[in-house]
């Protein structure tokens, strides 16, 4: 796909993930993108996409900071190869959905802002681990996730992907797309698959309490 710079030279996306982050070495995935930016208005990258090449340059060995000079310095238009995957959502399905062309995973454990210049990436910086307590309704949790262990692109993390706008989250109003669940209701889910994952989340009634890194 390509995208052409804004007026500001903006692509109106930040990136996760590439060689010695904090968090793991992990793949260049799509963070956020700005809703108005090139980007999000390209209508075919998605967040959670996989950025396999730059202009025709592999990305896979690089580090972030190399991945974000990279684009920086790519002349616009910008070529991106990118691949994308899916994702299950946790909604008043009585089973999970499987929605297409939704990302794969964030890889590091960091909710990771779009930046007006371009990109940003906090790193280490800012990490905070908190506990939420929710009460499922008949709209359910009302988010989605991603990642888990055994993944088509590593062993990661279980990320929040998506909070809608209906459900707990949603009328909780402190759960964010790129949090990471430490736990359910104590229960650990270091370690564990996606739908492994998805199931402790469904099976969990009443009262909810989720341990999570944002």
């Amino acid at each position: 796909m390509e995208i052409q710079r804004d007026d500001n030279g903006s692509l109106g996306l930040s990136i996760a993930g590439g060689k010695n982050n904090p968090g793991g070495d992990g793949p260049i995935i799509v963070a956020q993108m700005t809703p108005d930016g090139p980007a999000a208005q390209s209508q075919e990258l998605r967040i959670g996409d996989q950025i396999l090449t730059i202009n025709g340059d592999p990305v896979e060995n690089l580090s972030h900071d190399d991945v974000v000079d990279l684009l920086k310095a790519a002349a616009s238009p910008i070529l991106l190869q990118v691949m994308q995957g899916n994702d299950i959502v946790l909604g008043t399905e009585s089973s999970p959905s499987i929605q297409r062309n939704q990302g794969p995973n964030v890889p590091t454990p960091y909710s990771v802002p779009p930046d007006s210049s371009l990109l940003e990436w906090s790193g280490s910086t800012g990490e905070v681990v908190k506990t939420i307590r929710l009460e499922r309704g008949s709209d359910g949790l009302g988010f989605s996730i991603v990642g888990g262990y055994g993944s088509p692109h590593g062993d990661l993390p279980i990320y929040v992907k998506t909070v809608f706008a209906k459900g707990a989250a949603a009328e909780d109003g402190r759960l964010k797309r790129g949090d990471q669940l430490i736990a359910v209701n104590g229960q650990s889910l270091e370690g564990i698959t996606h739908e492994e994952a998805v199931n402790i989340l469904k099976n969990a009634r009443g009262t909810i309490d989720l341990t999570i890194l944002t």
